[in-house]
């Protein structure tokens, strides 16, 4: 809410409760810079509605600290409702397979906004499993699946991973260094962040692995 909100606001409830708004020029002044910035974050019409819900429960005049704390419970309730995703078709700028990037960390903070502010649903677990006993394909007749294996062919089809290049061969075996296991890149100790080459003792292992395959393939 702004201050013309608030204005507005502070007009609807003088209709019903004469004592809220001050009857002094200087008073009323400060009485709206009050109240809008107690309000900023509560949209104009779920105020209206508190203000009824507070009526029909108290006879005390409503201060804008009671319109505040129903707003709270209320963001508190919709993003308890939610499990924290989006429905991915919302947004096609994401890649499903960089889950850490600059694009879907947007995306999941602009939903998770939306749903606080309610321009959007809460994404509940109910929603994002298929019925029980639904069907591929609609009507069609297909033999049943597992909600995971088709969870995973749909996303396969709609959002293709991509072919990641193929990593040195002594990748095959495990760093001693940074503990990466069989087919990982290796990691800085310490940040974590991912090597583009690998860690010298790994390339003794791979060559010491090598080493041995090699002698028994002599035998």
């Amino acid at each position: 809410m702004n201050v013309d909100d608030t204005i507005d606001l502070l007009s609807q409830i003088a209709l019903v409760d004469d004592r809220v708004v001050k009857v002094d020029e200087a008073e009323q002044r400060a009485q709206v810079t009050m109240w809008a910035a107690v309000l900023r974050d509560v949209p104009l019409s779920f105020a209206g509605e508190a203000v009824g819900r507070h009526y029909a429960e108290s006879a005390w005049p409503v201060m804008p600290k009671d319109i505040a704390s129903r707003w709270r419970d209320h963001v508190r309730d919709r993003l308890g409702r939610s499990t924290g995703t989006f429905e991915p078709t919302d947004h096609p700028e994401v890649d499903p397979d960089d889950r850490y990037g600059n694009s879907y960390v947007a995306a999941l903070r602009a939903h998770r906004t939306a749903v606080a502010g309610g321009d959007a649903e809460p994404v509940g677990l109910r929603e994002l499993l298929p019925a029980v006993g639904s069907r591929l394909g609609g009507d069609r007749s297909v033999e049943l699946v597992p909600a995971n294996s088709e969870f995973r062919e749909a996303k396969q089809t709609r959002f293709p991973r991509r072919e990641r290049p193929a990593g040195p061969p002594e990748r095959a075996v495990h760093c001693p260094v940074c503990g990466s296991s069989p087919g990982r890149p290796c990691r800085l100790p310490g940040s974590g962040r991912v090597m583009t080459g690998i860690h010298p003792s790994r390339r003794d292992v791979y060559d010491a692995a090598q080493s041995t395959d090699s002698k028994g393939d002599q035998q």
